[in-house]
């Protein structure tokens, strides 16, 4: 079946589709992949880059990922400075939804706030998460890990990724917010292209945070917990700034 728009797409969508999406730039927001789907595959065809969901509506959102087993690759989404998020994989006690999303090979840019956040609703949290070869750039924070009266999102995984021209973070939390069983593997955190450092590269400090962070590299002459902050509970091994590893 082929469908003009993106949105079109998502309104048809049905348990286990795989669907690719054709090269171009997608003037589409405020797309939702809904609660009682599971298993969706979508694809951007073409070169590393060629699928772009790019909003140009005032305070119009990315996409909000509320189904189970739903995997992206090769897509990007960009918001404007507005919106409150490009991505946001919510977990929600419908069904249970909000389980295993996977990212391989995809960029997320914008906004100003959160580029993509993760969270949950009164029951239920965002789960077992999977960002690999993924960009996050051009915001506030890269990716930020909130709460819900049922718990923090857990197992989360990020591996091989890069998080550049943000102002606030690469990887943080919303106020009250956690994360527990993070494996953070091989990223780059970088500066902005003025040369201007984010306010942390790395804050995931709530007391009760799990996890591991290693293998990182870090745009940063020191070593200053200062501007990498981490809890007890997140394990820091072997990773790089310019003053060597820690």
């Amino acid at each position: 079946q082929r469908y003009e728009t993106i949105d079109a797409l998502f309104d048809n969508l049905v348990s286990g589709d795989l669907c690719l999406i054709g090269p171009g730039s997608y003037n589409e927001g405020g797309l939702v992949i809904p609660t009682g789907l599971s298993n969706i595959t979508i694809i951007g065809a073409g070169s590393r880059g060629s699928v772009q969901i790019a909003s140009a509506t005032v305070g119009a959102e990315g996409l909000q990922v509320l189904a189970n087993d739903v995997t992206l690759i090769n897509v990007g989404i960009e918001v404007e400075d507005t919106a409150d998020y490009a991505l946001n994989i919510k977990g929600n006690a419908t069904g249970k939804f909000g389980k295993r999303f996977r990212a391989y090979d995809c960029k997320f840019e914008g906004p100003t706030g959160t580029v993509v956040l993760l969270n949950g609703d009164a029951n239920y949290q965002c789960s077992d998460a999977l960002f690999e070869d993924c960009e996050f750039c051009w915001g506030g924070s890269g990716i930020v890990f909130d709460d819900s009266s049922y718990g923090y999102p857990t197992q989360i995984r990020i591996r091989r990724c890069l998080f550049h021209n943000l102002t606030v973070a690469g990887l943080g939390e919303a106020t009250g917010g956690g994360v527990a069983d993070l494996w953070v593997e091989d990223c780059y955190f970088n500066d902005n292209e003025d040369g201007t450092a984010p306010t942390d590269y790395v804050k995931v400090d709530r007391a009760g945070d799990t996890g591991m962070i290693t293998g990182c590299r870090f745009s940063i002459a020191t070593n200053a917990s200062a501007d990498l902050k981490s809890a007890a509970g997140i394990m820091w091994v072997a990773n790089a700034t310019e003053a060597g590893w820690t």
